[in-house]
């Protein structure tokens, strides 16, 4: 790592000094280092808003294609490595499990259906980051999850293309994929586990045959995918690299390791930009495109730290 790189990414921000120190370096440091953070409170704060926050989930407004709320504030915060007793959640969480159907599923979002895995467990991975990894309405969901995987090795949303079904051989569709792997990826058991492979390629295979008329379930790869933003929540290069970074049979690949040779070009003096933005996070400056982002240039850091 460069030196002057790390000493630039904390100097500024004492929430980018503690995430910087537990997960580059390998160390402990008090949570209250980035809790008491100004701009990190305020995402604290939104996080138990009856509107956006965990709460608010059980009214199925909430969505998750949108940025400024539980599904990415929560995403963030795990990011920087807090627990759920760093930032006193845990009744607010208590609550969410609540809405646990039971068949084990949950249905966060109006207009969507039980079978949409890949909502749920973008809460769910950020849940397991920050110590409900044990936690047994996550299990029970993983279960679900293991249990209605498809011939090609990934997951699908449409009922007609599970297994045994007219579409079964189909291809999965990429995002289930991406936020699927991203839940599992948080358990030592599942990172080398073989079952998974196919839902990994298939990740892979897509940036190889970008150029091709390929669209699995309509996603493509084209001039948004490869820009660096955060948080992620379209499908994009930053987070397929993050969540494949985590498992070892993708990182040894030849497209991963091509993806991961654009993003590095992308570097001034070993600093990188957000290339795209969301107006809800524009006090951070992965919300702005002026200056180099320290938090994106971290997220960077940390997917080389995981392949070294």
């Amino acid at each position: 790592m460069d030196t002057k790189v790390i000493n630039w990414l904390i100097e500024e921000n004492s929430w980018m000094n503690f995430a910087v120190e537990t997960q580059l370096f390998d160390k402990k440091a008090e949570p209250a280092i980035a809790t008491n953070d100004v701009k990190i409170q305020k995402i604290i704060e939104r996080l138990k808003d009856l509107d956006v926050g965990i709460t608010a989930l059980k009214t199925g407004k909430v969505r998750y294609s949108s940025t400024g709320n539980v599904f990415w504030d929560l995403f963030f915060l795990s990011d920087i490595g807090l627990k759920a007793e760093d930032i006193n959640i845990h009744d607010e969480i208590d609550d969410f499990f609540k809405l646990q159907q039971d068949d084990g599923t949950f249905i966060l979002q109006d207009g969507t259906k039980s079978n949409y895995l890949c909502i749920p467990t973008i809460i769910l991975a950020s849940l397991v980051k920050m110590g409900y990894k044990d936690n047994p309405h996550i299990v029970k969901y993983i279960d679900i999850i293991i249990n209605s995987q498809r011939l090609d090795g990934g997951w699908h949303c449409a009922l007609n293309r599970a297994t045994g079904k007219k579409l079964q051989n189909s291809e999965s569709c990429p995002m289930d994929n991406l936020n699927i792997l991203m839940l599992l990826g948080q358990y030592d058991m599942y990172r080398n586990d073989i079952r998974l492979n196919g839902a990994i390629d298939l990740l892979l295979t897509h940036w190889k045959k970008r150029e091709e008329p390929w669209r699995p379930y309509g996603f493509g790869i084209g001039n948004d995918y490869i820009k660096l933003k955060y948080p992620a929540v379209k499908y994009g290069i930053l987070r397929v690299l993050d969540v494949l970074s985590i498992y070892p049979y993708a990182s040894k690949k030849p497209e991963f390791n091509e993806m991961i040779e654009l993003v590095i070009k992308k570097s001034l003096d070993g600093k990188f930009y957000a290339e795209s933005v969301s107006r809800s996070y524009a006090e951070f400056d992965f919300g702005q495109t002026k200056s180099p982002s320290r938090w994106i240039t971290f997220l960077i850091y940390r997917i080389l730290k995981r392949i070294s």
